[in-house]
C-alpha cells in the first residue's frame, strides 16, 4: 500500500509540478513522465489488494479498469477526437532521398513537435499545394530553411512565410503566393540542390533563405546521397496498439506531460549555458572567433555556398534575402555572434539584402517572449511574427521587387 502511495504522489508531482527529483549516493533520480508511475500506481494498487486477502475487491477493480476501457474506446471512435489519433516517431516523418539526403514523407498527417499537428503535402513540404506554373497576377515567394522555416511547434498558418503572405496582400492588394521548402535538418546544400532541380520550374519572384548556425553542413554538393537511417517508412508507436483509439489518446496525454516537463530532462532548456558552451565549440557554426585557420576555412565555404545560391537566383530572374535566424543561446551574448557580422560581410560583397533577427530577438530578457522555451529552442508565433515583419519591411521599403508597389 505504502507503494501504491508513493506513486500516486509521483504522479500529481508530475501532472502538477514538473516532475520529481531526488538524490542518492550521488547520482540523480528523476521522474518527468506520467506513464511509468501511473501504471505502477494501478498495479501495485491491485497486488496489496491481492495480497491483503482482498481479492473480490481486486478482481472487482480489475474489471472496472476493462469496462471503462471499452466504453473509453467506443466514445473516443464516436467523437473521432484528435488526441485518438496515430502517433508515429520523429523519424518517420522522414524517408531517404536521392538528391536532399533525407525528406518528408508526402502525404503524412499526424502530430508533430509539441504535439501539433503536422499535414505534408503531395511534395514532400509543409505546405498546401501549388501549381508549377505561376500566374502572371501572383507574386511567388519561395522559401529556403529548415526546421524554423518548417515551423517546429507551431500551427501551419502561424509560420513567417505564411504571415507573410498575408500581410503582403494586406498592404500591396496584390495575389502573393509563398512556397515553404523547409526540412528539419536541411542545410546549405539541401537549399542549392532544391533551388537547382525544383526551384527553378516554379518561376520565383523572391527566394528568401532563412539561415540558422547549423546550415553550413559540409562542402558543396550538387547531390546528398541517400540517408539510410531514415529507411523503413512510417513506424507507428506502440506497435499494433496504434489502431486503439484509447491507447493513442492516454498516448497524447503522457505525450503533453513529457513537452511540459520537457525542461527538466534536456539540460540546454534549463541551462542555456550549457547549450551557448556546447554550440560556441563547433567550428562550423561560427558562433565564436575560434582558430583562426578553421575561421577562415569555413568562411569561405560559406561565402562559396551563397554565392553560388545567388547566381542560381539570379538565373532565375528572382531576387535573393538572407535572414539569419539566431540561436537562443546567442541572445545577449556577442562573444557567441561571430557569425552575424561574417554573414552581413558576404551578403554585402554578394549585394544580397540581409536581415538580423538577433537585435529583435533582443527587445525582451525574457528567452520565452520568441522562442519556445523551456519546452523547446525553436522561435514561437510571436518570433514568427517578427520575422514575417522584418521580411515584409525589406520587401516594401526601399521595393525590392519591381512587381510590388506598398
Amino acid at each position: 500500500m505504502i507503494a501504491t502511495v508513493l506513486f500516486g504522489v509521483d504522479v500529481i508531482l508530475v501532472v502538477f509540478y514538473g516532475g520529481a527529483a531526488i538524490r542518492l549516493f550521488g547520482v540523480e533520480l528523476r521522474s518527468t513522465t506520467i506513464e511509468f508511475p501511473a501504471i505502477a500506481c494501478m498495479v501495485t494498487g491491485v497486488l496489496a489488494l491481492w495480497t491483503g486477502g482482498r481479492w473480490k475487491e481486486a478482481v472487482l477493480l480489475c474489471g472496472t479498469l476493462v469496462v471503462a476501457g471499452c466504453l473509453g474506446e467506443v466514445v473516443l471512435r464516436m467523437i473521432d477526437h484528435p488526441l485518438a489519433q496515430a502517433h508515429v516517431d520523429y523519424v518517420a516523418w522522414y524517408r531517404p532521398s536521392e538528391n536532399f539526403g533525407h525528406e518528408l514523407v508526402p502525404g503524412f498527417e499526424g502530430f508533430g513537435p509539441l504535439n501539433v499537428p503536422i499535414k505534408i503535402n503531395a511534395n514532400g513540404f509543409r505546405d498546401g499545394e501549388h501549381a508549377t506554373e505561376k500566374s502572371s497576377e501572383v507574386v511567388r515567394i519561395l522559401g529556403l530553411g529548415d526546421s524554423f522555416l518548417f515551423g517546429w511547434g507551431v500551427q501551419a498558418d502561424q509560420v513567417f512565410l505564411r504571415q507573410l503572405e498575408r500581410g503582403l496582400h494586406e498592404r500591396t492588394g496584390r495575389r502573393i503566393e509563398t512556397i515553404n521548402a523547409g526540412v528539419p535538418g536541411w542545410g546549405l546544400n539541401q537549399y542549392y540542390v532544391y533551388l537547382q532541380r525544383i526551384g527553378r520550374q516554379q518561376s520565383p519572384d523572391l527566394v528568401v533563405l532563412a539561415y540558422f548556425v547549423d546550415d553550413l553542413n559540409g562542402p558543396m554538393q550538387d547531390r546528398i546521397a541517400p540517408n539510410p537511417e531514415y529507411q523503413g517508412g512510417l513506424k507507428y508507436k506502440g506497435g499494433a496498439l496504434h489502431h486503439s483509439r484509447l491507447f493513442n489518446f492516454l498516448k497524447s496525454l503522457g505525450h503533453l506531460v513529457r513537452e511540459k516537463n520537457r525542461p527538466a530532462r534536456v539540460g540546454y532548456l534549463h541551462d542555456l549555458d550549457l547549450r551557448r558552451d556546447e554550440w560556441s565549440r563547433r567550428a562550423n557554426y561560427l558562433m565564436g572567433p575560434g582558430n583562426e585557420g578553421e575561421q577562415k576555412v569555413y568562411t569561405e565555404l560559406l561565402a562559396g555556398h551563397l554565392k553560388r545560391l545567388k547566381e542560381t537566383t539570379a538565373d532565375l530572374k528572382a531576387k535573393l534575402v538572407v535572414m539569419l535566424i539566431p540561436d537562443i543561446s546567442q541572445l545577449h551574448h556577442p562573444e557567441v555572434q561571430h557569425i552575424n557580422q561574417v554573414l552581413q560581410n558576404i551578403c554585402e560583397d554578394l549585394a544580397v539584402p540581409f536581415i538580423d533577427m538577433t537585435s529583435t530577438f533582443e527587445q525582451s530578457d525574457d528567452p520565452g517572449r520568441f522562442y519556445l522555451w523551456p519546452r523547446d529552442p525553436h522561435t514561437n508565433q510571436e518570433g514568427h511574427a517578427e520575422m514575417a515583419k522584418a521580411l515584409q519591411n525589406i520587401i516594401c521599403r526601399p521595393p525590392l521587387l519591381a512587381q510590388l508597389s506598398c
